[in-house]
C-alpha cells in the first residue's frame, strides 16, 4: 500500500467515525471502532515488521518459558531486557504452545485498540461541559493516524502495555482526584514501572500532585481542612498499594542480576553534554514531526476556558516529565520515536481537549453558530490529523524503512540457517544481537553490551553515536574465544574477503571500527562465507581450531 492511499483510507474511515458518532451518538464505540480500523490500515505498512530489538525480549521470554530462567545465555544472570512484565506475559504464552513472535505483534496490536478507548476516557475527563465525547473521538483518530503509534503497536515491544497500564493508572489518579476512592492508582503504577523500569518516573510525578492535592487541602477552606487527613491517609494507602507489589519484584530482580537498574541502562546512558545534546536534538525532532508544540495551548485553555485545570495540569506535567527524562537518557536509535510512542495516547487527548475548549470558549464569547463551531473543530482536527499522518509517508515507504525492514528479515533468515547447520554449542559474538540470537538458539556474545555486563558497565563517553551502539571491548569479546563472529548480520552479493572487512572501519558502530581494527582478529580468526540464497552470502569469521565441523559447513573461500 502507497501513502497516497492509506491517507485517502484514512480520510474516509475518520468521516465515516464522526458522522457515526454524531448520528448514533455512541461516541466511544464509533471512536474504538474507527480507530481501529485506521490502525488496522495503517499497519499494512508494519505488520510485516517486527523490531530487531523485540527479539531480545522474545529471548529471554522463550529461556523462561523452557525452565532457563530469565537469562541470555543459559547461566548468565544479565537483565539485558526492560520489559518484565511483558516478557512474562510472552513466555506465558509461549508455554501454552504460541508463537512468540505472533504473539509480540497481534497481542500488540489488541492493546492498543483497547488503547484508544482509553484515550477517549481521558479526553472526556480533561474536558469540561458537553465537549468532552467529540475531542474524546478526535482524540482516537489522532492517535491511531499516528506513524509512530502505528508502528510500534505492532513491532513486538511492551509500547502498547506500557502505554494502556499508564492509561489506566491515570484515569484512576484523575477519579480519586475527583471523589473519595480507594486509592487503587498505586497498584496501576507498580504494573507500570514492572513493565518498564523507567515508569517510575512517572509514578513520582503522580505522588507529587497527591501530595500537593493534600497540603493544599490542609490550608483551604474548613469543609477541605477537615477532609485533609483523610486525604494523607488515602496517600499512605496509595504508597503502599504500589510498594506492596513493586518492592517484592525489584527486591527479587536485584538479587537476581546485583544491579539496581537493567544492564540495558548502563548500556545505552552516560553523564554527558553530547548525550543530552543527542537527547534534545530527538525531542525536538518529535515535536517538529508530530506537532507537540500543541502543548502550548493547554496552559492557555487552562487558564481562560473551563477546561478542567487540575487533571489537565497534571497529564501535562506527566508529558513534560517524560520528555526530560527522554532528552536525559539521549534519546533513542529506532525508528519512529519510540521513547515518545507510549504517551501518545496521553499527549493527543490532552491536546484535543485543550482545542475543544477554546473553541468553545471562542463560541460562547462570539455567540457564533453551533455549525460554525463545529466546521472550524473539523477544519483544525483535519489539519492535524495530515500532520500527524505525514510522517508514515516517509516511515515504511522510504529507503531507511525498506532497509530496516529487509535487515531484520535476513537477520531472520541467518538465524534459522545458524540454528539448522551448526552445532548447538556454536559461540557467536556479533553486533547487533535480536533476531540472529533469537533464531539460532545459540549462545551468545552481545559485542554491544545490551546483554554483556562487562560491556555496559565500562566508561566511555557517550553521545556521539547512535544510542545503544556505542560501548565495545574486542578484547574481551576475542578473549571469550567465540566460534564465529559475525561482524556484518546482513547478506551480501558476493562472499567477503579480508579486504571488505577493512572497509568496516568506516561505519558508525564503534564496536565493528574497534573489532577490525585490533590485530588480533585476524590472527585468530579467518573469513568463510555461505551462500543462503542465489547470489546472497552469509558473511562470518571462524576462529583456528574451532569445531571440525564448522570447517566443513563453512568452507573457505
Amino acid at each position: 500500500m502507497t501513502f497516497p492511499w492509506l491517507a485517502l483510507g484514512a480520510v474516509g474511515i475518520g468521516a465515516v467515525t464522526l458522522a457515526a458518532a454524531h448520528l448514533t451518538r455512541l461516541h466511544a464505540v464509533a471512536a474504538v471502532a474507527g480507530g481501529g480500523c485506521i490502525l488496522l490500515l495503517h499497519g499494512w505498512f508494519y505488520f510485516h515488521y517486527t523490531s530487531d530489538d523485540a527479539y531480545i525480549s522474545y529471548r529471554y521470554a522463550r529461556n523462561l518459558s523452557d525452565g532457563l530462567g530469565l537469562v541470555w545465555n543459559p547461566g548468565e544472570h544479565v537483565e539485558g531486557y526492560s520489559n518484565f512484565l511483558w516478557v512474562l506475559i510472552l513466555a506465558a504464552l509461549h508455554k501454552q504452545g504460541a508463537d512468540i513472535p505472533f504473539c509480540g505483534r497481534w497481542l500488540g496490536f489488541a492493546l492498543a485498540v483497547a488503547a484508544s478507548a482509553g484515550a477517549y476516557a481521558l479526553a472526556r475527563d480533561l474536558t469540561a461541559g458537553g465537549r468532552g465525547r467529540m475531542a474524546g473521538v478526535t482524540a482516537v483518530l489522532l492517535l491511531a493516524a499516528s506513524g509512530s503509534w502505528a508502528l510500534w503497536s505492532v513491532a513486538g515491544l511492551e509500547v502498547p502495555l506500557f502505554a494502556l497500564l499508564t492509561l489506566g493508572a491515570v484515569l484512576l489518579h484523575i477519579r480519586e482526584h475527583d471523589r473519595p476512592a480507594v486509592p487503587v492508582s498505586g497498584v496501576a503504577w507498580a504494573l507500570v514501572a514492572m513493565t518498564r523500569p523507567d515508569g517510575v518516573v512517572l509514578f513520582a510525578v503522580s505522588g507529587v500532585f497527591k501530595l500537593c492535592d493534600a497540603l493544599i487541602r490542609t490550608s483551604g477552606t474548613d469543609a477541605q481542612r477537615t477532609a485533609a487527613p483523610a486525604r494523607l491517609v488515602s496517600l499512605a494507602v496509595w504508597l503502599a498499594g504500589f510498594a506492596l507489589i513493586y518492592v517484592p519484584y525489584f527486591a527479587w530482580r536485584y538479587a537476581e542480576y546485583g544491579w539496581l537498574l537493567p544492564n540495558t541502562y548502563y548500556a545505552k546512558v552516560g553523564t554527558g553534554l553530547d548525550q543530552y545534546d543527542r537527547g534534545l536534538r530527538y525531542a525536538m525532532q518529535f515535536t517538529q514531526e508530530y506537532t507537540a508544540w500543541l502543548l502550548l495551548l493547554v496552559p492557555i485553555a487552562i487558564a481562560s476556558t473551563p477546561m478542567r485545570r487540575a487533571p489537565a495540569l497534571y497529564v501535562l506535567a506527566l508529558l513534560v516529565a517524560w520528555s526530560a527524562y527522554v532528552v536525559y537518557i539521549g534519546g533513542d536509535s529506532l525508528l519512529r520515536f519510540r521513547f515518545f510512542a507510549p504517551l501518545l495516547p496521553l499527549y493527543y487527548p490532552l491536546v484535543a481537549a485543550a482545542g475543544a475548549s477554546l473553541l468553545g470558549a471562542v463560541r460562547d464569547a462570539a455567540r457564533q453558530p453551533g455549525r460554525l463551531l463545529a466546521a472550524t473543530a473539523l477544519l483544525a482536527a483535519s489539519a492535524m490529523f495530515a500532520v500527524t499522518l505525514q510522517p508514515s509517508a516517509d516511515g515504511f515507504g522510504a529507503a531507511e524503512g525498506r532497509a530496516e525492514r529487509q535487515a531484520v528479515g535476513d537477520r531472520v533468515d541467518v538465524g534459522r540457517w545458524l540454528r539448522a547447520n551448526l552445532p548447538a554449542a556454536t559461540a557467536v559474538a556479533l553486533v547487533p544481537a535480536g533476531a540472529i540470537p533469537y533464531e539460532s538458539r545459540l549462545p551468545t556474545i552481545d559485542m554491544l553490551g545490551i546483554t554483556d555486563e562487562h560491556i555496559a558497565h565500562r566508561d566511555i563517553p557517550l553521545g556521539e553515536f547512535p544510542a545503544g551502539h556505542e560501548k565495545y571491548d574486542s578484547e574481551y569479546v576475542l578473549d571469550r574465544r567465540p566460534d564465529i563472529i559475525i561482524l556484518f548480520d546482513g547478506l551480501t552479493g558476493h562472499a567477503w574477503t579480508r579486504s571488505d572487512y577493512d572497509a568496516l572501519s568506516g561505519v558508525i558502530i564503534p564496536a565493528i571500527i574497534d573489532m577490525v581494527t585490533t590485530p588480533r582478529l585476524f590472527e585468530e580468526y579467518e573469513p568463510r562465507a555461505v551462500e543462503l540464497r542465489e547470489g546472497k552470502w552469509l558473511n562470518l569469521l571462524v576462529r583456528h581450531g574451532a569445531e571440525p565441523v564448522l570447517a566443513k559447513t563453512l568452507p573457505a573461500p
